[in-house]
């Protein structure tokens, strides 16, 4: 299974998300893959080299699924979680993610549950290309009025680039708006609602240890989202009928 995590504008903690659905993805933790075409963050905020990791999966992915699978671009992270990060520079993290967008098949046959980091979706972003080989794309969006505009205008095109069609939305923050009026004017289901939560977004990025985080506000949402995302698309995954 192939899950994208974007934004369609601003910072909304995509890498943040991403991670944390890798991580408490039910039954097994999923393969983190940082194919953010502006930089990756991953390795910097754990204190890992940037390779192995993305870039040297790139140069391999170009004759087809590397020999012996993902193992020789993996590095384990802190919170138990297996990734493949990407680099910090954007032109050569670009130069990668395009060539990933081209054989989309190869990262998502890298593991049987593949979590990708794909940043912001602006328009001509290489990220697109991923989209093809997607099961579902959650797209990760504050509440408020300026967000959800941009959501809004931008997820016909989403839905109609992702493979299932199975297009959701990760709401973070306070909002004014039920999620039954976010679904309506968006026309996607809202999956999530992700609280602002300093300690397990903390846990998330580097900035505390030890095993608290999973019983963090933010990982209590994170792992409901695993379990929505989880479903097969064809059973009818569940949405979120209150945002608190």
């Amino acid at each position: 299974m192939l899950v994208v995590v974007a934004s369609v504008s601003g910072a909304a903690g995509v890498s943040t998300v991403a991670l944390g659905l890798a991580a408490l993805w039910p039954s097994r933790k999923g393969l983190l893959v940082e194919a953010d075409p502006c930089g990756g963050v991953v390795a910097a905020r754990f204190g890992l080299p940037q390779e192995p990791g993305l870039t040297g999966f790139a140069a391999a992915a170009r004759h087809g699924l590397p020999e012996g699978g993902s193992a020789r671009f993996v590095q384990v992270l802190p919170v138990g979680v297996h990734a493949v990060v990407g680099p910090g520079a954007a032109e050569t993290a670009a130069q990668a993610v395009s060539v990933l967008a081209g054989r989309p098949e190869t990262v998502a046959a890298l593991a049987p549950v593949v979590v990708v980091d794909a940043g912001r979706l602006y328009p001509g972003s290489p990220a697109h290309g991923l989209l093809g080989a997607a099961d579902a794309l959650v797209v990760v969006t504050a509440g408020d009025t300026e967000h959800l505009d941009h959501v809004e205008n931008r997820l016909t095109g989403l839905r109609a680039s992702t493979r299932s069609g199975g297009v959701g939305l990760a709401v973070c923050g306070k909002t004014p708006f039920a999620p039954q009026d976010i679904s309506a004017r968006c026309r996607a289901p809202v999956w999530a609602h992700l609280p602002r939560d300093r300690w397990g977004a903390a846990g998330l990025s580097g900035r505390m240890t030890g095993p608290a985080w999973p019983r963090t506000r933010l990982a209590q949402a994170l792992r409901s989202l695993a379990g929505i995302l989880a479903v097969p698309p064809q059973l009818g995954r569940p949405r979120l009928e209150v945002l608190r």
